[in-house]
């Protein structure tokens, strides 16, 4: 069967053959590296002598492909778990993290930009796995890549670094992991939709005339024309001498053809002459072509595909391979690459649970890298009645999707074979938990960490799930986004009336409920096209009650209405410390109540404080006074905060120097005390040219501000003036 659920009382657990197979410096890889940093000589520029060669080894785990979903900003990564065991436990465990690292290159690698982190959790699951029954989970990260103007070549390399166990340090884009991998591709932007006049003149590289300048405000946006959907015509027009078939840019005038009968009717009448006859296109020669035995994958082909535990998501990553045949240039618009997903839950290998379609929209790219393009594709699933209690082992589900070019698989087909396109299979894991009747909320990510990776003492711990941030022991602050579902939602899309659900927070004084007004952004998928509709503004009845708007039980897998995100609340907590709670409560058509998980936070919206005068020069005339080139300045410093993260030292403008003290800068908690710290800094000015100069400390705490970034910071300053000596 390929849904593997073992049965109550039978622990899932590797057995000992298969815990022998796991080889030490997997076992014990994190007590080696605390002995030693570079135990596995992968650390360059280590102190440390290596103990042992181990580097990118993917014999567990390997990044299978990476796509960026131009439409969304999103970037997605498939990584293959290869063996049943060396994952730290069955799923009752904590298992062990497999950490994604992504950077952005828009020089094509001469330079790195650290997109930020993610993860997920991979666990031994040795039942159905074993040998070539790999499984595939899926990570992603919201990035955002400068946009262009459509005319504007924009290409952008994507590094994507797998380390097992140990996250990839942060901007060290030549990072080499012991277990995992590395994985370069290149990824197209989507262009520019809305321009503000000042961009505009900056890209055309002009300037308003002088009457003109007076009276238009260059700060204002301009919204663009819609790309234009070009015809079989102005295909063939563009594709000539291209090599690309009449049954590519002709595809979606031919299937209309074969699937309207109005249409096909025409062809017997008499004197008839369509658009394809006009063209020098013969029906009759492409016959064939258009019931293949199998897809062709000349043009693109799905690789891919995997499950996002952590957004219960569907993920699959197409190649583009030629530059051209894709209906058009980024200027146009292009063409559709659809991706069906069917679900064999039953074990039969029938897959008769269809899931959904969705698509990415895709141009013609010229020149295109060598190895060209990769795409991402996601469908939301609702897989809550899937799950089972982990003391009943792991579900394991065989998932097959259908890629095809322009033409939407049918939902009734999973047999299907696309013109333009092919077929994956994969097996994927699904997290474990009790199948829920009713509606009881689940809050899933809180300040964009899961619920999972916040402590009891309401600190964060571990990468962002919706941003690219790194949290240690981290409290709370700013606006707190609140995300999660509501289980067994209404089908609005039928006219259900929809679920109502209150937030509430408490410090211990007594209950608060969330009433604020707030906007959310909406996504529809309608027949495997993704459209994004105008926000609205969620907000609160007489009884403080929200209208839940997620509806994923549209009929054959679209989503009539998709709340992006998932976001059920936006705390603003500004002013607010301490330790809080977040519960929340929903009411059905019956007015039935249901209650879900409760989470504890920290909250601090305070930044760190250095106290007047406390940073300081002591040694010569003391701060702002002249010195010579070569003296050492000494002075002292002092940053307190309830939660320090960080300090360090700059002279401005660059020129040399070393700062030294009493301990190495700059300096980071766990190293600082999380209460901050006060001591001494000195400041060696050997070789730097005589100037002014201006000493900058920099403090920033552990805080996760507005759900986006780690640090409230703070900065003080101090002056000098260095003359050459004599």
């Amino acid at each position: 069967m390929d849904i593997i659920e073992q049965q109550a009382g039978t622990p899932q657990a590797p057995d000992a053959s298969e815990k022998q197979r796991v080889p030490v410096e997997r076992a014990k890889f994190r007590a080696l590296v605390l002995s030693n940093p570079n135990y596995f000589g992968n650390v360059a520029a280590s102190p440390f002598p290596p103990v042992v060669n181990i580097a990118l080894n993917t014999t567990y785990e390997e990044i299978g492909c990476v796509g960026f979903q131009p439409q969304f900003n999103r970037l997605d990564a498939v990584v293959y778990v290869n063996q049943p065991s060396g994952y730290g436990g069955g799923v009752c465990s904590a298992g062990t993290r497999e950490y994604v690292r992504f950077y952005l290159s828009g020089d094509n690698g001469a330079t790195w930009q650290d997109a930020g982190l993610t993860s997920f959790s991979a666990y031994d699951i040795p039942a159905g796995t074993v040998g070539a029954r790999r499984l595939e989970y899926a990570v992603t990260l919201q990035v955002y890549p400068s946009k262009r103007l459509c005319f504007i070549h924009n290409i952008y390399l994507v590094r994507a670094i797998l380390s097992w166990n140990v996250p990839p340090p942060p901007n060290a884009p030549n990072f080499t992991p012991v277990w995992g991998d590395v994985h370069n591709t290149h990824i197209a932007i989507d262009p520019l939709r809305v321009i503000f006049i000042d961009e505009l003149l900056k890209q055309a590289q002009a300037k308003l005339p002088a009457p003109l300048a007076q009276v238009i405000d260059p700060a204002q946006a301009l919204a663009l024309a819609e790309p234009k959907q070009l015809d079989a015509a102005a295909l063939q027009a563009l594709y000539k001498g291209m090599d690309v078939e009449p049954h590519r840019y002709a595809l979606a005038e031919l299937q209309q053809l074969i699937s309207e009968p109005a249409l096909t009717d025409e062809l017997m009448a008499s004197g008839f002459t369509g658009v394809l006859q006009q063209l020098g296109i013969n029906l009759g020669e492409l016959a064939d072509v258009l019931y293949p035995v199998d897809g062709s994958t000349r043009y693109e082909e799905l690789e891919c595909i995997g499950l996002n535990p952590n957004q219960d998501a569907l993920v699959g990553v197409i190649r583009v391979k030629l530059p051209n045949g894709y209906s058009g240039g980024p200027c146009t618009a292009g063409s559709r690459e659809y991706v069906a997903f069917w679900g064999d839950f039953d074990g039969n290998g029938s897959f008769e649970t269809y899931l959904g379609t969705t698509s990415v929209t895709v141009h013609d790219f010229n020149p295109l890298p060598r190895e060209g393009l990769e795409y991402s594709v996601f469908l939301p699933v609702k897989l809550d009645q899937y799950r089972r209690p982990c003391q009943r082992g792991a579900v394991v589900v065989r998932i097959r999707a259908i890629m095809s070019w322009q033409v939407a698989p049918p939902p009734t087909n999973p047999n299907y074979v696309p013109v333009w396109g092919n077929r994956e299979q994969t097996l994927i894991h699904i997290r474990p938990g009790r199948v829920i009747s009713g509606h009881p909320p689940v809050i899933e990510t809180v300040g964009s960490m899961a619920v999972t990776d916040i402590n009891g003492a309401g600190y964060a711990n571990g990468p962002a799930q919706l941003a690219g941030f790194t949290a240690k022991q981290s409290p709370f602050g700013g606006e707190v986004i609140i995300t999660g579902h509501l289980a067994n939602p209404a089908d609005i899309s039928a006219g259900a009336t929809p679920l109502r659900y209150r937030v509430i927070v408490n410090d211990g004084s007594g209950d608060q409920v969330l009433n604020n007004p707030f906007a959310i952004a909406r996504t529809q998928l309608l027949d495997g096209v993704w459209s994004f509709l105008p926000s609205i503004t969620q907000a609160v009845d007489a009884a403080n009650y929200y209208t839940y708007r997620e509806d994923l039980s549209g009929a054959l897998g679209n989503a009539e209405i998709f709340v992006a995100g998932n976001v059920l609340a936006r705390w603003q907590t500004a002013g607010k410390i301490g330790t809080w709670t977040i519960r929340i409560e929903v009411r059905d058509a019956a007015d039935v109540l249901y209650t879900g998980n409760t989470v504890t936070v920290r909250l601090d919206n305070a930044a760190p404080q250095i106290p007047a005068g406390s940073f300081k020069i002591t040694t010569g005339g003391g701060s702002c006074a002249d010195f010579v080139v070569g003296d050492i300045i000494e002075g002292t410093y002092q940053v307190t905060d309830e939660h320090f993260g960080a300090l360090s030292f700059a002279v401005l403008p660059p020129s040399g120097g070393v700062f030294t003290a009493p301990v190495p800068l700059p300096r980071t908690y766990p190293t600082v005390p999380t209460s901050g710290e006060s001591g001494l800094w000195r400041l060696d000015t050997t070789g730097m040219p005589k100037c002014g100069y201006v000493i900058r400390l920099s403090a920033s705490d552990r805080t996760i501000v507005n759900s986006g970034y780690v640090g409230y910071g703070n900065e003080a300053f101090v002056g000098l003036c260095l003359k050459a000596p004599g």
